[in-house]
């Protein structure tokens, strides 16, 4: 039986659908993790590919390799992990690790990058928070509460140690070694995601100013548009119009992304917080409604700077739209004046030309008759009519024939 013809992606899609699996852990146990972001859009986070595998001991072959790498170096369980902008490595060890940049896992090769969150979670076996690790947090905005249907405790206030890194306090006493993994993985994942979304915000205030000076602009182009008159007038706003809508288009292309990775990250972060189950311990918060009220609000600024951007493209296209009509509308009117005049000058000239038509009638039939004259002053001896009998039947004869000589002659000139 011939094989089949496997599909391109078949084996990436098998190898993500396993990339990231629960790992059981024992408590006490202490967990950290780093995530660094691509200084250059993504050239760095792909140079580490080679370098961490070297790190890991790993071949690099197989279609999940570059996704995930994992190993142990002294005594520490070290994962690797390539998201789409960028990656993270976390480490576990006992709980007395005070280490926070360890030797030999690779930390040497993100250097280059820029660090974009840190985190320690430390679980302990007991059922409940003991009162001495509750009291290194901030009271003010400690978010202590039970998890996974009061299966563990969690606490943390969000705030940065002498580290560097935001700190979470885990009592998983209830909890088994595999469901203590998914603890670990959520609260990783939470943190992850918080950061990631709400890296858009500080982008969105930066553009407050910016956006404005642009509506500015436009308010002050339109204004010129309305009291000029003529079709340079309009032709000089239109090429501002162009050249404040090239620089808006540019704002867009460098932030649409961000703006839409805030989106998707929020949409993931609510997801994973719902996962919690969180009951809320004493007078203290849960994480949920705490990042919730943080967050919401930076998403929706998020958002509102998208569709100020968005509306503001869409008003300087109308009037681009609006401008070239009234432009196309002027020259039209203009073309119609023009061809008015040309159409009155026509007939003053056709007036004029059957005028001359008319003297010229009546010049070279003058001049016929007394050319004529002369030639019937000779024949009038001889015939029975004087000169001016003749000159009397005569000159309607001559009037006719020059006449239609000479419109014979514009007829052939008109051909």
């Amino acid at each position: 039986m011939a094989e089949w013809r496997e599909h391109q992606y078949r084996r990436l899609i098998d190898a993500e659908t396993h990339a990231r699996p629960v790992l059981p852990m024992t408590p006490p146990i202490r967990i950290r993790r780093l995530a660094f972001m691509s200084a250059d859009g993504g050239a760095d986070l792909r140079a580490l590919h080679a370098g961490m595998a070297e790190v890991a001991g790993a071949a690099q072959e197989g279609p999940g390799w570059a996704r995930q790498l994992g190993f142990a170096r002294d005594g520490r369980q070290v994962t690797w992990e390539l998201h789409n902008e960028f990656a993270t490595l976390t480490w576990t060890g006992p709980v007395d690790d005070w280490d926070a940049r360890p030797a030999g896992i690779g930390l040497e090769l993100h250097e280059n990058l820029l660090l974009v969150f840190a985190t320690r979670i430390d679980v302990m076996p007991s059922e409940a928070i003991a009162p001495a690790a509750l009291s290194g947090f901030n009271p003010l905005s400690l978010c202590y509460s039970s998890i996974f249907d009061d299966g563990a405790e969690a606490a943390t206030d969000f705030h940065l140690d002498a580290d560097g890194f935001t700190r979470f306090e885990v009592a998983a006493g209830r909890s088994g070694a595999l469901r203590i993994g998914v603890i670990v993985r959520r609260l990783l994942e939470i943190e992850t995601y918080r950061t990631m979304a709400l890296i858009g915000l500080p982008l969105a205030r930066e553009l407050s100013g910016r956006v404005s000076s642009y509506e500015a602009q436009l308010a002050e182009i339109m204004q010129r548009v309305g009291e000029g008159d003529t079709v340079e007038d309009h032709e000089v706003s239109l090429a501002a119009l162009h050249k404040l809508s090239v620089e808006i288009s540019r704002t867009v292309e460098a932030t649409s992304f961000r703006f839409a990775a805030t989106q998707a990250y929020g949409e993931v972060l609510e997801e994973r917080l719902s996962r919690l189950r969180e009951r809320a311990i004493g007078e203290f918060t849960t994480i949920e409604r705490f990042i919730n009220n943080r967050g919401q609000p930076a998403l929706a600024t998020c958002r509102a700077m998208e569709k100020r951007l968005a509306a503001l493209t869409q008003k300087v296209q109308r009037s681009i739209e609006l401008l070239d009509a009234r432009i196309t509308l002027s020259i039209q009117t203009q073309n119609r004046s023009v061809l008015d005049a040309i159409s009155q000058t026509g007939r003053s000239q056709y007036r004029l030309q059957l005028t001359v038509e008319g003297l010229s009638i009546i010049a070279i039939s003058y001049y016929a008759l007394g050319i004529l004259g002369y030639v019937f002053e000779g024949l009038h001896e001889m015939l029975p009519f004087s000169k001016g009998e003749m000159l009397a039947v005569a000159a309607p004869l001559v009037v006719l024939l020059v006449f239609f000589l000479i419109r014979r002659i514009r007829r052939g000139a008109g051909h």
